[in-house]
């Protein structure tokens, strides 16, 4: 029989570590130590496992919430007794979700290490079985109680349940949501908090899908959807200007298209075009804010427009997780054509100091991609040196950028010294930003910017090749 991998691997690990505690004696001190230190790592995961009884489906998905959307951190195939599982480190305590491909076929889990959790995967849905955790049990009461809603608004067996249906449904729905909220209890205080926002917001996030939801109307046999005149009062009550002024919405998988549903009903009632700046002000948190900016840059067709929106509204952008989703946007829509913006960087010189492309514009630019490992790199050096000495006192600026690893900072100040390397110099900390934007395969790798900070090429002739210095004179005299 086929077992899963994760009660494997503890099964061994577990299993080993008390032959070597039976082998050396009970009373071995040391080994007692390390047969905790088993323990407590073993401790330090949570696990999720059940049973899959659908057709067609061979693999599982577990997917963390992590800025109000679902990542997919880990998949599984299903075992031809139908068991899957998975071991995981909770970065924190929170939702994950459970389930396959498509966002309809999950649901949530609440986990912390040590915890322990069983959803079955049945043909028609997912349930949250009694072997489970306290937190996870009462989750899945409010599961069972909201499912009947999800479906009406979601499920394909409801395609002509429309709006009409829908909303007198929903209105009758609600006192069964208090009724709930005045029964939840929990030992965990923060799950209890999670949970009754958690209540919170998928009433609301699903009356804002009803919205939108795809129905046909049978009597016709086309597209339904409600106009605001046919909002029950309810409607009214769903947004306001302070409302928005934390950001625990993020907790849930659907945080981002909740903001996008709730703010496109704030501003339904403006006559004109609705903007980002529009949206924004019906949310008081600033790190909602960022999650709508990032979903517009995400939208960008362009390069361009990628750009502009993330310049205007920099302000709201200023966690790690925003820098890194904009440098992965960054790196998908980059091109470098001749005559495009740069993709701007910026890195720490030798003294620490963060220096950027874009502090040269006015000068034209050339940007040396290299390491103090690569053979290639450092046989240029000579020939660059040259051509800085031919280009002193023009308009010409040269950039040295390192892509050593952090921990050869101090090689590459070696570097720097023992071969005469001086003006900006910049250390890159590995295979970073740049090489992404401009899809760098392989150093050295030349590149020259315009005095507007646009691209002159972003794979240019090495300075060992006099048509570099022909094409900087070239630039020079436009």
């Amino acid at each position: 029989m086929k077992l899963n991998v994760f009660i494997v691997i503890k099964e061994i690990f577990v299993l080993c570590i008390a032959l070597l505690f039976a082998a050396c004696g009970s009373g071995n001190k040391l080994h007692e130590h390390d047969n905790e230190l088993a323990k407590l790592s073993l401790d330090a995961f949570a696990e999720v496992k059940g049973q899959v009884h659908r057709e067609k489906m061979d693999e599982v998905g577990l997917y963390e919430v992590v800025n109000g959307a679902e990542t997919l951190i880990s998949k599984t195939r299903v075992g031809k007794n139908g068991w899957y599982g998975f071991a995981i480190e909770p970065a924190r305590p929170g939702f994950y979700t459970v389930g396959g491909e498509k966002t309809s076929e999950r649901i949530r889990v609440y986990l912390e290490a040590g915890d322990r959790a069983e959803v079955n995967i049945l043909e028609d849905t997912l349930v949250i079985t009694n072997r489970n955790t306290p937190e996870n049990l009462l989750l899945a009461r409010w599961e069972s109680i909201f499912e009947p809603v999800r479906r009406r608004v979601d499920h394909k067996d409801f395609i002509f349940f429309t709006y009409k249906e829908l909303f007198p449904y929903y209105m009758d729905f609600l006192p069964k949501v208090e009724e709930f909220k005045r029964e939840i209890r929990s030992e965990n205080p923060f799950f209890e908090e999670l949970l009754r926002q958690t209540v919170e917001y998928d009433v609301e996030y699903f009356a804002l899908r009803i919205l939108s939801a795809v129905k046909v109307d049978r009597a016709v046999m086309r597209g339904c959807r409600p106009e605001p005149g046919d909002y029950p009062d309810y409607y009214s009550t769903l947004v306001s200007k302070d409302k928005l002024n934390d950001s625990s919405l993020l907790r849930q998988p659907y945080g981002v298209d909740y903001l996008m549903s709730y703010t496109n009903l704030a501003l339904q009632k403006l006559n004109r075009k609705q903007t980002i700046v529009d949206q924004l002000e019906w949310v008081p948190c600033d790190l909602l804010k960022a999650e709508i900016v990032l979903r517009h840059a995400g939208w960008a067709k362009t390069y361009e427009k990628y750009d502009e929106i993330v310049t205007y509204f920099s302000k709201y952008l200023t966690t790690e997780s925003h820098h890194r989703r904009m440098d992965e946007l960054s790196a998908k829509l980059y091109v470098g054509n001749k005559g495009a913006k740069a993709a701007d960087f910026t890195y720490p010189d030798r003294n620490g100091k963060l220096v950027s492309l874009s502090d040269f514009k006015g000068k034209v630019v050339v940007v040396d991609v290299w390491a103090t490992w690569c053979g290639p790199c450092r046989k240029e050096i000579p020939y660059l040196i040259k051509l800085e000495e031919e280009m002193r006192g023009k308009d010409v600026v040269f950039i040295g950028v390192s892509v050593d690893e952090k921990k050869d900072h101090q090689a590459w100040l070696d570097v720097l010294d023992k071969e005469g390397l001086e003006g900006i110099q910049l250390f890159a900390s590995g295979w970073s930003q740049i090489v992404k934007d401009y899809k760098i395969k392989g150093i050295p790798r030349f590149m020259v910017f315009d005095r507007q900070g646009k691209v002159v090429t972003i794979d240019s002739p090495r300075p060992s090749d006099p048509r570099l210095k022909a094409l900087l004179d070239a630039e020079l005299e436009k």
